[in-house]
């Protein structure tokens, strides 16, 4: 799946002014420390003395040319909108950065820590007519050697990074299988070295093998996601009610090979802000009384609708197939809807469903995460189509905005209660994501919580073990 492959290629190329490190916390990269104004809207980066591959020095114009660039919406930058918050950007000199918001934001820091928000070098991205896809070059660990379209990626290690000692590797090559069970036989082979996704079907067996090793985190999650101009779903009880009927168990033992954890309340990792574990079983399974809350929105005999899930991706297709089987208990008729997954992903953003099987994350650590699921609008990705609750919004908008932490957490508490009283998902399943790997690999970790997916940060620290 594209996604966590690019980003490991990026993080051994590239480097932002902050990462988020092994741990999961924030560490200075390009930046060797920063300042924030006593208002919380100016920040100042002091840069340390890095290069760039050919040699450069990374300084504060390639800074502001590379968030100028995500902010340019020419780019097509995936964190355009979240970085939109930054009024203005001033080179003070060379290795000083002065970042203006235009009002206060608590998240900030982390969409920063991104690997999309990497800097890059001016002089390179401007020779190459802005565009890097075939000729990335960054001031990370590695730096790119060559690529075969849709085979593999080679890169080298950079002599002159900025941390002691690292890389520990003299190269890494990126391989490309688009078939799981060819990914799985490439690493018992012993033609790879390490294997991201690893299919829950095959981890035990990668588990009990003396030469391999698993390294698993919870973090990406399952869940419904509602059309709410469907009519039955534009009811909260009703949402609430297909909360209720699902057994979650059924989804970990037939999707995951019983590897994952059930939810039901809202998916906040424990230790994350906004995590409280009194909601943590706002819901239960109780067909009963999923039962009577149908009947109170008067759908005593239940009612027909479709589910848009996927036929690629068999975790997608067998938790829909479950949540059919469950739902037909409590008397509702679901028939599924299985295309490939780019006809799925064009129904989802064009709001054709009445509801839909996600697997998804939070993309940063903090809790602002959560308005790209709830804040209202039409149709959004991770949004359910047409959701939009002013107070929500109300309680969103002061979460990002207000910078004191135990303030915060009231917020998030009242956010948490709202959410799950309206439910415009249900959330079902932590699901287990795991990388595969030769014993002797050390120093390579899948992050954890919803760094899982930002995983690639730890090859800098990668080597095998004598």
């Amino acid at each position: 799946q594209g996604g966590t492959f690019q980003r490991a290629v990026k993080e051994c190329i590239y480097r932002g002014l902050v990462n988020y490190g092994r741990d999961g916390k924030i560490v200075n990269e390009l930046a060797e420390s920063y300042t924030v104004s006593e208002d919380g809207k100016t920040y100042t980066f002091k840069l340390r003395q890095a290069k760039f591959h050919n040699g450069d020095p990374v300084t504060a114009e390639d800074v502001k040319f590379s968030l100028e660039r995500i902010l340019d919406p020419k780019t097509g930058a995936t964190y355009m909108n979240e970085l939109s918050i930054i009024d203005k950007i001033e080179a003070v000199d060379d290795s000083t950065v002065k970042i203006t918001l235009k009002n206060t934001y608590a998240p900030f820091i982390h969409y920063l820590a991104l690997p999309e928000s990497a800097i890059v070098s001016k002089k390179w991205t401007e020779e190459k007519g802005g565009d890097l896809s075939g000729n990335p070059m960054g001031a990370g660990p590695f730096q790119f050697v060559d690529w075969t379209k849709g085979q593999d990626i080679n890169v080298k290690k950079f002599p002159d990074f900025y941390k002691e000692n690292t890389p520990k590797l003299d190269s890494i090559k990126f391989v490309f299988y688009t078939d799981e069970n060819t990914r799985v036989n490439a690493l018992k082979a012993g033609d790879v070295d390490i294997i991201e996704y690893v299919p829950w079907k095959d981890a035990t067996t990668i588990e009990n093998d003396p030469a391999l090793k698993l390294d698993s985190a919870m973090g990406p999650f399952m869940m419904l996601q509602f059309n709410t101009h469907f009519k039955p779903f534009s009811d909260p009880k009703v949402r609430q009610a297909i909360s209720y009927a699902i057994d979650r168990t059924a989804i970990i033992n037939t999707a995951f090979n019983g590897r994952g954890e059930p939810i039901f309340g809202l998916p906040i990792p424990k230790g994350y802000l906004g995590y409280n574990e009194k909601y943590n079983n706002y819901f239960k399974y109780d067909p009963e009384k999923a039962k009577q809350l149908l009947t109170e929105a008067g759908y005593p005999n239940g009612f027909k609708a479709t589910l848009l899930a996927t036929s690629q991706y068999s975790m997608h297709q067998q938790t829909a197939v479950v949540v059919q089987a469950e739902l037909k208990k409590v008397g509702i008729d679901v028939t599924l809807e299985l295309p490939d997954w780019p006809t799925r992903i064009e129904k989802n953003l064009k709001g054709e469903y009445d509801f839909l099987v996600a697997g998804t994350s939070g993309d940063i650590t903090d809790p602002d995460w959560l308005s790209n699921f709830f804040y209202g609008g039409d149709i959004r990705l991770n949004n359910s189509a047409y959701f939009n609750d002013p107070e929500i919004n109300r309680l969103l908008d002061e979460g990002r905005t207000t910078l004191d932490e135990s303030k915060r957490k009231e917020i998030y508490d009242k956010f948490s209660e709202r959410a799950l009283e309206l439910s415009p998902f249900v959330f079902l399943t932590w699901r287990e994501q795991s990388y595969g790997m030769k014993k002797e690999v050390e120093g390579f970790q899948n992050l954890p919580g919803f760094l899982s997916f930002q995983s690639g940060i730890t090859l800098e620290d990668t080597y095998f073990a004598k």
